[in-house]
This record gives C-alpha cells, sequence and structure tokens, in this order.
C-alpha cells in the first residue's frame, strides 16, 4: 500500500477553519477602518519579488530567510549549466520592500506625502514557533514623502488606535533612534566596520539571555567596547547623558524627536529605551515597538528608512512606517476569550424539491433588505437540515411547505429558544432588522 499523502500543511504554515478566518477578517476590516480614519489608502503589492528586490539592501538576517522561487525552463537548465543562481525570485519577507518598490515604480502618480496601508501575507524560512510562523500577516502603515516628526507620529497613532478599536489595553510602544545608536557605539570605541553586527546582536535583548549577548559582543566586537556598551545601552536604565570629549551630548538633537513623539501620544502610552534596535539594517534613525503586558517580545514595530527608494535607482525619498503583528495579535486576542462567530439571520430550509423556487425566492426578498440568510444545499430529512442550521449558528431556521405557500407566510423557528411562528415575508424582514438593531456587536 502506498503512503498516504499526508494532510497537515507543512511546518509554518496553517490551515484556518471557519471561525478562526471570520476573526482573522474582522480584525483586519477593524485595523484597515482605523487606518483609513487617518487618512490613509490602501494599496497591494506583489507576493513574488524579483531577488534583486529582495537581496542586499534592508534585510538584515531575513535576506537568509527567503523563500526562493527556481528559474523555470530554458533559463533553469542553463543556470544548471553553468552552476549559477537556481532561483531568480522569492517570496517577500516584509512588506517595506515592496513598498520602495511600488513608490519608485508609482510615485509619480501619487499623492505627496503618500499616506499608504497595506495588509497582507509575507513568508520566512524560520523556525515556526508559537506567534512565529513561516507564513504570516502583516498591517502596515506608512508615510513616504515627509522627514517631519509628524510622520511618526501619524504611523504610531494609528496602530495603537487599531489596537484599541480591537479591545487590546495595556499596548505601549516604545522609541528609540538608530542614528543615536551608532553615536553610541562610536562613542564606546566599536569599529565603524562591526557597528551593525553590533546591533543585530542588541535587537535579541528580548529573546536571548543577558549573557549570552555579553559574550556575543565580546566575540564579535571585545571586551573593552564590550564593557562600555554595558555602560550606555545594555543597562536596565539605558543612558541619555552621554558626553563626547568636546562636552557634546551625544543624541541631543535624536532624542528631542522622539521626545516629541511621546509628548503627542501620551507618556501613559509611549517611553524611550536607548537599547531599542530592531533588525532591519533599512533604518535610518528612529525606530519603535509595541508592546503588550501579556505578551513577551513585541506585537508591532516600525521605523524611519530614508534611504530605501534609492536602491530602485530613484532618488532620495523620506519614509517613515510601522506594522501590527497580526499572528501575535490574534493569540493575544483569543487568550482574552474567543467567542464562536455568529452564523446568518437565517437559515432557509428546503421542504422539497417542488418548493424549492419558492425557498429560493424568499430568500432573495430577505437578502434585498440587508438580511442574511443560508439556504440549505439539498434537500432530504429536515431533522438533518436543522442539525446543519444548528451547526452554522443561525439565528432562525425558516421553512416554506405547501400549506405555508398556499397562505403566503414563513414558518420561524427560533433555534436558541425553539419558539415557532408563521409570518408574511415583509414582517419577518422587519422581525430580522429590529433584532440586528438591538443587537450589541
Amino acid at each position: 500500500m502506498n503512503n498516504p499523502i499526508p494532510t497537515t500543511p507543512p511546518s509554518g504554515f496553517r490551515d484556518h477553519l471557519p471561525d478562526a478566518c471570520a476573526r482573522r477578517a474582522r480584525a483586519i476590516e477593524t485595523i484597515s477602518s482605523v487606518y483609513r480614519s487617518f487618512g490613509f489608502q490602501q494599496i497591494a503589492t506583489s507576493a513574488v519579488e524579483d531577488l534583486a528586490v529582495l537581496l542586499g539592501k534592508g534585510g538584515g538576517e531575513n535576506e537568509k530567510l527567503i523563500f526562493k522561487i527556481m528559474k523555470r525552463g530554458e533559463k533553469l537548465d542553463a543556470a544548471k549549466a553553468a552552476g549559477e543562481e537556481l532561483a531568480d525570485a522569492g517570496l517577500r519577507f516584509d512588506l517595506t520592500l515592496p513598498l520602495a518598490r511600488f513608490y519608485a515604480k508609482h510615485g509619480s502618480t501619487l499623492p505627496h506625502p503618500l499616506k499608504a496601508f497595506n495588509i497582507g501575507p509575507v513568508w520566512r524560512a524560520e523556525r515556526a514557533q508559537k506567534g512565529r510562523y513561516r507564513e504570516f500577516y502583516q498591517c502596515d502603515v506608512d508615510v513616504i514623502g515627509s522627514e517631519d516628526v509628524g510622520a511618526e507620529i501619524d504611523v504610531i497613532s494609528a496602530i495603537l488606535a487599531a489596537f484599541d478599536a480591537l479591545g487590546v489595553p495595556g499596548v505601549q510602544v516604545v522609541l528609540n533612534d538608530r542614528s543615536y545608536v551608532y553615536e553610541a557605539l562610536a562613542h564606546a570605541g566599536v569599529p565603524e566596520d562591526k557597528r551593525q553586527a553590533a546591533c543585530v546582536i542588541i535587537d535579541k535583548l528580548d529573546k536571548v539571555e543577558r549573557p549570552k549577548i555579553i559574550q556575543e559582543l565580546s566575540e564579535t566586537i571585545g571586551s573593552p567596547s564590550t564593557a562600555q556598551l554595558e555602560l550606555t545601552l545594555l543597562r536596565n536604565e539605558p543612558r541619555r547623558d552621554i558626553f563626547t570629549a568636546s562636552g557634546d551630548l551625544v543624541g541631543q538633537k535624536q532624542f528631542a524627536k522622539l521626545d516629541a513623539v511621546v509628548a503627542a501620544v501620551g507618556a501613559e502610552r509611549a517611553r524611550v529605551d536607548p537599547s531599542l534596535m530592531r533588525g532591519f539594517d533599512y533604518y535610518t534613525g528612529p525606530v519603535f515597538e509595541f508592546r503588550h503586558p501579556g505578551f513577551s517580545g513585541s506585537i508591532g514595530g516600525g521605523g524611519r528608512y530614508d534611504h530605501l527608494t534609492e536602491k530602485f535607482g530613484t532618488r532620495q525619498v523620506p519614509a517613515c512606517g510601522g506594522s501590527i503583528g497580526f499572528e501575535r495579535l490574534l493569540l493575544i486576542l483569543e487568550g482574552e476569550g474567543a467567542q464562536a462567530e455568529a452564523g446568518a439571520d437565517v437559515c432557509m430550509l428546503v421542504f422539497s424539491e417542488e418548493t424549492r423556487g419558492k425557498a429560493l425566492e424568499a430568500a432573495r426578498f430577505l437578502r434585498a433588505r440587508g438580511v442574511s440568510v443560508d439556504v440549505f444545499p439539498g434537500s432530504g430529512k429536515l431533522k438533518n437540515q436543522f442539525k446543519y442550521a444548528d451547526q452554522k449558528r443561525a439565528a432562525w431556521a425558516a421553512l416554506i411547505g405547501p400549506d405555508e405557500a398556499a397562505s403566503h407566510v414563513i414558518k420561524l423557528k427560533n433555534l436558541k429558544t425553539g419558539q415557532e411562528i408563521l409570518k408574511p415575508i415583509e414582517e419577518a424582514a422587519n422581525l430580522f432588522g429590529a433584532e440586528r438593531a438591538n443587537s450589541p456587536v
């Protein structure tokens, strides 16, 4: 006997049952609505990008995690024969690099500055674990074309408002500035060619034990520099009072900008942490992460990336963006008690093939008046059809048999109380409309 084809998705990929899909869709609708209320316009970018887009600028460690797509046909055969790279494309690992390409292509036709949001799946070939999957959604919001601190304020405020609208309390944004970090690294004596590596290591502070971070830094940049970093960026209360030999305050300009963000957002929801890094090396200035008290690690983040469009041969355009970690957000929502999704207002049963036309006619009438109607996709025993209506969590079951058709009424059964009533179709439509108006949802 042949081995059966597996029914489980590959590691890091998931199926979503109807209730989960409904929760995901509702969350995306809420986030989209909030983003639009801040004036952001929705865009969409390709899931597949040329490798030239994904490699060599800004992806950092994630460039090693690209799901590559092999060349096809003669191009693949030629690459094999020549011992060349067999792939020429890959799945996007975030939404920011594709956005920079998108802007380089379409920027001249778009508003300036551009306020855009993009929601969709991304892929990373990393080790799967709770809250980190190989396929996951991001909910990005960006401002392209403004170097003013108002861009950071707009992006961060929109994301915080989305968390509020989803009923996720206690979210706080933590801020830093990458240019300050580079100044602090220089002040600590870290060689210029090792500063990016130091940033990558320090960025692991919320994932790796502190002694391991110190060890990695010591191996990468040397003990004297590591000791100095422990006094600046790695303290429990990182310093903001680092002075150069000439008496200039390191990071004075950067901290003024971060303090402006804190003042606009509210000190109860924002704080500055000079040890925050963020892993992407395309960040050029302020970076930020969103934290929730019930979740270890971040549930979103972003920053300023003023030079990313230059990768595509266009002029330098200032840009700032942030993203909600959608899968982690859903873990928080589910942890707070996910409710089963309600079904249609009415499940229309089919008494017989002879009365199917009446059932479909009634369903069309009700749908035209805003009532959601699920028509049983078959016929047969009514007992099985009522079971279907219960499984679909419909509020009412409706039936038009020969007697109801002759009397021009519809039989309704409240599936919660068991109450049965007969009503003309027009009155039934009003009944469902009144129920929705009184619903707390």
